[in-house]
């Protein structure tokens, strides 16, 4: 099976943990990803009656309307990507590095994702020591290698197993992060810590809005990771990652995520309405991968559980469940494979998603495939809750978090799921790395 730039862009960032005598001098490493398909996205008549989403025309129409449309749409089965890698050896065990790292559309040759920013994925350089190695700016945050390293997948727009992960942005990418990697023998760890990794004084689905506007923006938004005094250290955040290879065939890996919200306010994004004021957010995954020795099939499961902490005197805030399984079998030139998720809410609205993808793709090298992938998320809307401003709102956390700025892609890259709907998708596609 061939990687994807994902998996090269993890391999590249393991590779160079404790492994100075592999350089024997300066490089420069160009790398990238073109991914497009033709796709269909149908999403189903939802039902948000009796809700906040009910109550503005705005949102009524995008949330409740039956739709089809029909896309040429990048970064399916994974996300397109320019990278530019550089290390310097310089003597006794200790290397310079830097990772510039962007997104763009094939489609429309447009920057995308990260809010346009030209290396938006990763922009950080870096130490290595004989004790280990020292990053520092915007980069992946320690939960995302944990998913990037249990999927079947490549975290693209079709990859359900990384439902979790986008349940809270800062999961994904921070601003402003120092981390620590370290590799001993079977065993790779990383230790993270941002002053504040992407929030701003107001959290909206509303995106492109300037820091300290009335509607807010995206947790993680492009003008949303600057340090300030006084903010009840918002933004902040600290994780960790473990993954250990039991031998050859089977690895298990284990994150932890932590992010202080510092009482930012959570605001409705057509209105600015305040519907919460939220304290901060922890998480926790678990996941594995088995290569069935001799055949090459790939087994892999990832549980996550996050949570949401809102200020005293206002409602609960939600915590969400997630397991993911997948399977994927090459047979010759091609590869066959299948992802289910299932999400919900524990508390707050008691409402889940269910998703089903299948994938196939005829691989004509290491460089360039064709591929399909076909399936559907269905919302069950669960209970009608209460926002800490007493609005109702109900939903999965699929379409609600999304709703809410939680999520800066939605479901099948941009595709969205209405709330107590099922949203069905077809893509057919190509992609070319190097």
């Amino acid at each position: 099976m061939q990687k994807t730039v994902l998996t090269k862009a993890v391999a590249v960032a393991l590779a160079t943990l404790g492994a100075s005598a592999t350089f024997a001098q300066s490089s420069l490493t160009i790398y990238g990803n073109l991914d497009v398909a033709l796709d269909s996205v149908h999403k189903g008549q939802g039902d948000a009656s009796g809700t906040l989403y009910a109550s503005s025309p705005a949102l009524t129409a995008a949330v409740t309307a039956p739709s089809t449309t029909t896309r040429l749409t990048s970064s399916i089965s994974s996300v397109n990507a320019l990278g530019f890698k550089g290390t310097e050896d310089i003597g006794g065990g200790y290397k310079g590095g830097f990772v510039l790292e962007g997104q763009f559309q094939v489609d429309t040759g447009a920057q995308s994702g990260q809010d346009s920013r030209m290396w938006g994925r990763q922009a950080f350089v870096s130490l290595t020591t004989p004790y280990g190695e020292v990053r520092l700016g915007r980069q992946y945050a320690p939960m995302f290698y944990a998913f990037a390293t249990a999927t079947v997948e490549a975290l693209g727009g079709a990859d359900i197993m990384g439902s979790g992960l986008i349940v809270n942005n800062l999961q994904v990418r921070q601003d402003n992060q120092v981390s620590y990697w370290l590799k001993a023998g079977d065993l790779t760890g990383a230790l993270s810590y941002s002053p504040n990794a992407g929030v701003d004084q107001k959290i909206s689905s509303n995106r492109g809005q300037a820091a300290g506007a009335a509607n807010g923006q995206i947790v993680g938004g492009a003008t949303a990771g600057t340090e300030a005094a006084g903010t009840n250290n918002r933004g902040q955040s600290a994780g960790l990652y473990l993954n250990f290879a039991v031998d050859p065939a089977l690895m298990i890996n284990g994150s932890v995520h932590v992010n202080k919200f510092g009482n930012a306010q959570l605001v409705s994004g057509t209105s600015g309405t305040v519907l919460a004021n939220l304290s901060a957010y922890k998480a926790f995954s678990l996941g594995t991968k088995y290569t069935m020795p001799g055949s090459a099939i790939q087994l892999a499961a990832i549980f996550h559980r996050g949570e949401f902490k809102n200020d005293d005197g206002d409602a609960a805030g939600p915590k969400i469940n997630t397991i993911a399984l997948g399977a994927k079998m090459p047979i010759n030139q091609f590869a066959v494979g299948a992802e289910y998720a299932y999400s919900k809410f524990a508390n707050f609205t008691k409402g889940k998603d269910t998703s089903l993808m299948l994938m196939g793709d005829y691989n004509f090298s290491k460089r360039t495939k064709v591929y399909i992938r076909a399936g559907y998320a269905k919302d069950s809307r669960g209970e009608v809750a209460s926002t800490g401003a007493g609005l109702p709102i109900a939903g999965g956390p699929l379409p609600l978090l999304t709703g809410l700025g939680s999520l800066e892609t939605p479901f099948f890259s941009g595709g969205g799921a209405n709330i107590d709907a099922t949203t069905r998708v077809v893509a057919l596609g190509i992609r070319h790395q190097f």
